[in-house]
């Protein structure tokens, strides 16, 4: 049970309720702190996921640890992930997230909160809900098999080819615009080196302030301005997401500011580009380690046609494929917030400003939720079997759900299915399943090169 308010109504409240008053932040147990200043930092590195597992299974949901030069409060497991999802009020986006606003302008959605969050997401809801991704399905599919050829024949890193293909399959489905390859390599690499540096603390602004990626920032921003602006001056408004969410706001009495439109037109183009890539590249890699699934998967997919695409459930093994390696790769690990105020939880106060780390793809590792959790295993997702929907942390929760799920969601198989249909690839070098992991970030940098060579006319 959660209480919230200060220390004198939380005390009041427990008084009141006869039950045991929460204990001080202070008696929050601490785990394996180490040296000054690094603390846990070499530990978390080396194997982020057992870190926090056995902090868990220690502790239990909630414990204390010092990570790169900061105190953290921790939360893991489905307990943590209800409460964190239920409760958006309690925690300020705007702290967390500040590197998006520093970034992106004070009203991207990322690290808005309460009202001005709820307005915002509704306002882009008719860009992003399901049925207007799904209705372009069928172009989507066909934009795929166009550009998949050219990747053909030559070593290619995955995920910055993949990242490229979505941008554009996006820029021909979604949003209607002209890119040259040149800007689409650009936005491609600056959206890459923006997200990394949000999970660089005070860091960032060191990163940010290097020349290569200001030159980035500016060119990817000059051509935003320049689609906004062939847009509004064009006489006839294309049938895409971004006249979608015009159309919706005008219906509404809305008037969206300049930089409202921009901003969409990035996170509709841009935003989670490389989470996607990422998916698709360790789906890649996990199809290597068990080639039987890998055939089955591939013949699973000769049915493979938008034409008469239904849902997922009619290719049930690419969606555990799917399902399995969202659940071993998550994009990202944990998710930073502040405490907007205080609150009660395993039994301590949590006071206001704490800052804390948010586990949320613990239970993706907890064994009593799944079994050999570390066991790469589709199947586990077959013949009816489900989990609790809070075991499930790729996307977030709540409120701040990630607004491009329902993208990623369809880029994903339509790409995937592509490939293992009509593909076959091989890794230049041995793959390894080790990456470098940042406090939040999971991606691929190791940059392992691969081949593939077209199967089928």
């Amino acid at each position: 049970m959660v209480r919230s308010g200060t220390n004198e109504e939380s005390a009041g409240a427990a008084a009141a309720a006869g039950t045991k008053a929460p204990k001080s932040p202070n008696a929050i147990p601490t785990y394996r702190v180490g040296l000054p200043f690094f603390g846990s930092t070499q530990h978390f590195r080396k194997n982020p996921f057992q870190f926090h597992l056995d902090g868990y299974h220690r502790y239990g949901p909630i414990y204390r640890t010092w990570i790169e030069g900061k105190n953290w409060i921790v939360l893991s497991g489905l307990e943590a992930n209800d409460l964190v999802w239920r409760n958006t009020d309690m925690w300020s986006y705007r702290e967390a997230n500040s590197a998006f606003a520093e970034q992106l302008g004070p009203g991207h959605v990322t690290q808005l909160d309460g009202d001005p969050h709820r307005k915002r997401r509704q306002q882009l809801k008719p860009g992003f809900k399901m049925e207007a991704v799904m209705r372009y399905l069928p172009q989507m599919n066909q934009v795929a098999a166009e550009l998949l050829p050219s990747t053909c024949d030559r070593p290619i890193n995955i995920t910055e080819a993949f990242a490229e293909l979505i941008l554009i399959l996006t820029s021909r489905t979604t949003f209607r615009c002209e890119l040259s390859p040149e800007m689409v390599a650009t936005m491609s690499h600056w959206e890459h080196d923006f997200i990394y540096g949000t999970s660089l603390r005070w860091r960032r602004h060191l990163y940010y302030g290097r020349p290569i990626y200001r030159r980035m920032k500016k060119e990817v921003f000059a051509e935003l301005e320049r689609i906004l602006d062939e847009r509004l001056q064009s006489s006839e408004e294309p049938d895409d997401n971004l006249t979608a969410i015009i159309k919706a706001s005008r219906e509404a009495g809305q008037t969206a500011s300049r930089w409202e439109l921009i901003n969409t037109i990035y996170l509709i183009l841009l935003a989670g580009i490389h989470n996607t890539s990422n998916l698709i590249h360790w789906c890649l890699l996990y199809l290597c380690s068990d080639l039987a699934w890998a055939q089955e998967l591939r013949d699973e997919l000769s049915q493979w046609d938008t034409a008469t695409f239904k849902g997922m459930s009619q290719f049930p093994k690419l969606k555990a494929t799917i399902q399995e390696v969202q659940r071993l790769r998550p994009g990202a690990i944990i998710h930073r917030l502040t405490a907007a105020r205080d609150f009660e939880f395993g039994g301590y106060l949590v006071p206001q400003g704490a800052e804390i780390i948010h586990v949320n793809t613990l239970v993706h590792f907890l064994e009593s939720v799944y079994e050999e959790p570390f066991k790469f295993n589709p199947r586990r997702y077959l013949g009816g079997r489900t989990y609790p929907p809070k075991a499930n942390g790729f996307f977030g929760g709540g409120t701040h759900i990630c607004l491009g799920m329902n993208l990623a969601m369809v880029h994903t198989p339509i790409i995937l299915a592509n490939v293992i249909r009509d593909y076959q690839y091989r890794f230049v070098s041995d793959p390894t399943m080790q990456v470098r992991i940042g406090l939040g970030q999971n991606q691929i940098r190791n940059e392992i090169p691969a081949v593939f060579t077209r199967t089928s006319a």
